[in-house]
């Protein structure tokens, strides 16, 4: 019976090692982060943009139509509707991105302006064939005590449905502070915008598990490049220990960290 009693216990052990072990929450978190992500930066170049470039000009080249009503041209009315249409089948754009679907915005005002608001709705929407499903909301709060442009950025009832089958739900809120780039007009100063990002999320990974996420080194996002380049996250999983995500020291790579009880592994961002 005593012999019976240690291998189970050391079985059981063993079981919960490798249960702890799992970094499906910060794979799963790191992919929505990044198919978000991704929506804002469209969205965004849709909205400054104003219908004064040629599309080529943008990430997405020419694989959508843009169009907002009332015109750009009738400065008084607001508020104003833009559709992104990349239409039924993947284009790829000057990104190297898979896109198609509809982003259907709601402005409350022009992008750059303090207290203006986009909402964001995907519909039949896919990011290199990832359904994207939920809510986003991008509110300007005007300049921050460091005389940078901030942003409140939330995700409602976000849903990022895998290729192969399943998915995973993500809901976050936080504030994205443009740091660098903002002083450089038009769609061809894209490449220099820079944001730091802070705040906190909740999900559920695709094996069903919830996790909590809190930002505890800003997040830079450069908008050329696909992932995050640094700073990290703490995840905590349902019942399991907190895992430490690391997004790397500044390279354009999408090479994550995960530190788990001393132990760290290391996972490719989608």
């Amino acid at each position: 019976l005593t012999v019976s009693l240690v291998t189970f216990s050391c079985k059981k052990d063993k079981e919960e090692e490798k249960i702890d072990n799992e970094t499906t929450s910060a794979q799963d978190n790191a992919l929505s982060q990044n198919m978000f992500d991704d929506i804002k930066k469209v969205v965004e170049e849709a909205a400054k943009d104003e219908g004064n470039t040629n599309k080529a000009g943008f990430f997405f080249g020419t694989c959508a139509a843009v169009t907002i009503t009332p015109a750009w041209i009738d400065t008084t009315t607001w508020p104003k509707t833009m559709t992104i249409d990349f239409g039924t089948t993947n284009c790829t754009g000057n990104d190297g991105i898979n896109r198609r679907g509809v982003l259907t915005v709601t402005l409350s005002d022009r992008y750059v302006n303090a207290g203006s608001v986009l909402t964001v709705q995907p519909q039949n929407y896919y990011i290199n064939d990832h359904l994207i499903e939920g809510t986003k909301t991008i509110t300007n709060n005007g300049r921050n005590s460091s005389n940078n442009l901030s942003f409140t950025v939330q995700v409602t009832n976000g849903k990022v449905t895998f290729p192969t089958g399943g998915y995973t739900t993500w809901s976050s809120t936080r504030t994205n502070e443009w740091v660098a780039g903002e002083s450089t007009p038009g769609l061809l100063g894209l490449c220099d915008d820079v944001y730091l990002i802070t705040g906190s999320a909740t999900g559920v990974n695709r094996v069903g598990k919830s996790y909590s996420v809190n930002i505890t080194s800003p997040l830079r996002k450069e908008i050329c490049c696909r992932w995050l380049v640094s700073g990290t996250v703490d995840i905590v999983p349902s019942g399991l220990l907190t895992r430490t995500v690391n997004f790397g020291g500044g390279n354009c790579d999408n090479i994550a960290t995960v530190t788990i009880a001393g132990n760290t592994f290391t996972f490719a961002m989608n």
